[in-house]
């Protein structure tokens, strides 16, 4: 089965987009794109479609032109962002990564593309139990159908209309990120330094 790669950009905030901030060498949201782009045939970066140019730029500044970028109409509201997404991308899998988590393992992406192969959908607990949407997989057509069928007015709902979920407890990604770097997000420059920090010691390890 194909499967597209998708990092979400969904904003930005006091500092401006803190996906662009550098990280050895690369702005955050091109980690992200890269580690994704190891388990996809293609990879896509979706942002609000006044920043597509500026996020453009990037792609082809640092060589990674084999990254489309889509630019959204609707970015306000996640539901409407990954409709959007998923009307405009290709494949049967979609695995979807946020653009300021450039620690995600890739085995756990991995995971996520090779167990939504025989399900609708993949979703990723977070450490309160709810479901971390921006990191999850989903069999495109299925996602699609429910959108047409039902018209849900969320995930909650479009996820109820699914025949075959399987959710992956906060405390089972231990065994694929012992250290859980999945939960460390980029919110602002001051983060850099102690994410840099991590990917020294991942590598002296």
């Amino acid at each position: 089965m194909k499967t597209i790669g998708l990092v979400i950009v969904l904003g930005h905030g006091e500092e401006g987009f803190v996906e662009l901030n550098q990280l050895e060498g690369f702005p955050v949201f091109l980690h992200v794109v890269r580690n994704i782009g190891e388990i996809a045939e293609e990879v896509a970066l979706a942002v609000a479609r006044d920043s597509q140019n500026l996020f453009a730029e990037a792609v082809s500044e640092y060589g990674f032109g084999e990254c489309s970028v889509l630019g959204l109409n609707n970015t306000e509201d996640l539901f409407s962002t990954f409709k959007e997404c998923l009307e405009k991308v290709s494949g049967e899998v979609v695995v979807t990564a946020p653009a300021n988590a450039p620690l995600i393992p890739v085995d756990l992406l991995a995971l996520l593309a090779e167990l939504c192969e025989k399900r609708d959908a993949v979703l990723v607990r977070d450490v309160k139990g709810g479901v971390d949407w921006l990191l999850s997989a989903y069999k495109r057509r299925s996602f699609m159908d429910i959108v047409e069928a039902r018209r849900p007015a969320g995930f909650e709902e479009l996820v109820d209309g699914l025949r075959r979920v399987m959710y992956i407890a906060h405390s089972s990604l231990k065994d694929i990120d012992p250290m859980l770097f999945t939960n460390i997000r980029v919110t602002r420059a001051s983060d850099i330094p102690f994410v840099e920090k991590i990917l020294k010691g991942v590598r002296r390890r």
